[in-house]
């Protein structure tokens, strides 16, 4: 789908999307409360007394293999102790793609259900409802899915971001249980090929993602120092990563994050960071209440590349997600599907906001083409039956 960018090749560590769809790529957010259906989130576990097959069923719904504990956080931690186990902490959301990917690409795989309940108590975290924005703070969370791996005490033993392969969850598992740092490789790739800017900077970006700031900010200065005029694309995406990992996400401090963003803008207008720059400014904006201004700067990154569709999503998800004028991101959707008529996600987004302006019937009828259009996709078809319940069971 095209706001959703192509994902790099896996390692079992640390892989974001920060793209213009962003569509898992920050803990930023809030999230819409107002149905149960939503509440129900990424999938649908059903476990039974005799172990139904995992997979994914014809009307989308979920089976696990893993076995989720049903409980909080603490809970979760009491019980690890109890039975001399960790606890692997799934966080996501219930809007984000990859999140979906793992459950329905990961967590239905028999052998990491085996795997996995030997080792850990395993808990899902929905990141934005209940406890979750307490474990997204506590925990310094940066982009979903999030998969942290605790002590019984709460202690973190690590994290991978944006795993959606089995072996590479059960690898980075092994070598986080086994004491090793699962950044190791990253590393190891620094000190062999010190002069590879590239190298320096995906582990400056891996640590930014693990809240390991104090590691990250030298090998950020060090790409900064040798690509100053970003041609070699590193400089931008380092003055974005400071921006919205930094700035924004551990300091909280929006204003400052502005600043940051802009001044990037200013230092490498025509670099892509910059033109994905003007959503998160216009989330920082809408932080301080400022939403007319919020809006002025989604409005500025479509007008920056009028024939970007992906940025047309993006701004649709801005809307749906941060709840700002979603008659404006609405606009903005259809503006994207009549350039690409046949994009699912489009059709999804334009779903939700038709919900949140008060057209159900509209909103149930864009869902089902989003459906049509990726009959696969096992979250369009939940949502399907999601929307059927918000307009009165459809018709």
């Amino acid at each position: 789908m095209p706001a959703r960018p192509p994902r790099p090749a896996l390692s079992p560590v640390v892989a974001v999307a920060l793209a213009a769809g962003l569509a898992c790529g920050g803990a930023e957010s809030p999230v819409p409360k107002d149905s149960k259906a939503e509440s129900a989130a990424r999938a649908d576990p059903a476990p039974t007394p005799a172990r139904e097959a995992a997979g994914v069923r014809d009307d989308g719904s979920v089976v696990m293999a893993v076995d989720f504990f049903d409980g909080t956080l603490e809970q979760a931690l009491a019980k690890a102790k109890a039975e001399g186990k960790h606890v692997l902490v799934d966080v996501g959301a219930y809007w984000c793609h990859s999140c979906h990917d793992l459950d329905e690409q990961v967590f239905t795989v028999a052998a990491i259900g085996d795997f996995l309940r030997e080792r850990v108590v395993a808990v899902k975290i929905d990141a934005e409802k209940d406890e979750g924005p307490d474990v997204v703070a506590r925990y310094k969370v940066q982009a979903y899915p999030t998969v942290l791996i605790l002590e019984a005490t709460g202690v973190e033993r690590g994290r991978m971001v944006e795993v959606a392969d089995a072996d590479a969850l059960k690898s980075g598992l092994e070598r986080i249980l086994g004491g090793g740092d699962p950044l190791a490789a990253l590393v190891a790739e620094v000190e062999a090929k010190p002069d590879d800017l590239e190298a320096r900077y995906r582990l400056a970006s891996s640590y930014a993602l693990a809240a390991r700031r104090a590691e990250a900010e030298p090998l950020y200065d060090a790409v900064l120092a040798g690509d100053p005029d970003n041609a070699k694309g590193l400089a931008a995406k380092v003055l974005y990563d400071r921006a919205a990992f930094f700035v924004a996400k551990m300091d909280g401090d929006s204003r400052a994050a502005v600043a940051r963003y802009r001044e990037l803008q200013g230092r490498y207008p025509g670099a892509k960071e910059s033109i994905r720059a003007y959503r998160a400014i216009g989330r920082e904006l809408h932080r301080l209440g400022d939403d007319a201004a919020a809006i002025q700067s989604l409005e500025a990154m479509i007008a920056a590349k009028p024939e970007d569709v992906a940025l047309k999503a993006s701004y649709g998800w801005f809307s749906f997600r941060e709840r700002c004028d979603p008659a404006a991101g609405l606009r903005a959707v259809e503006a994207g599907l009549a350039q690409a008529p046949k994009d699912a996600e489009l059709h999804y987004l334009r779903a939700e906001l038709r919900h949140l302006t008060g057209d159900p019937q509209g909103a149930l009828a864009s869902i089902r083409e989003a459906a049509a259009l990726e009959p696969k996709t096992a979250y369009y078809q939940r949502q399907v039956r999601r929307f059927e319940g918000l307009a009165g069971g459809g018709a």
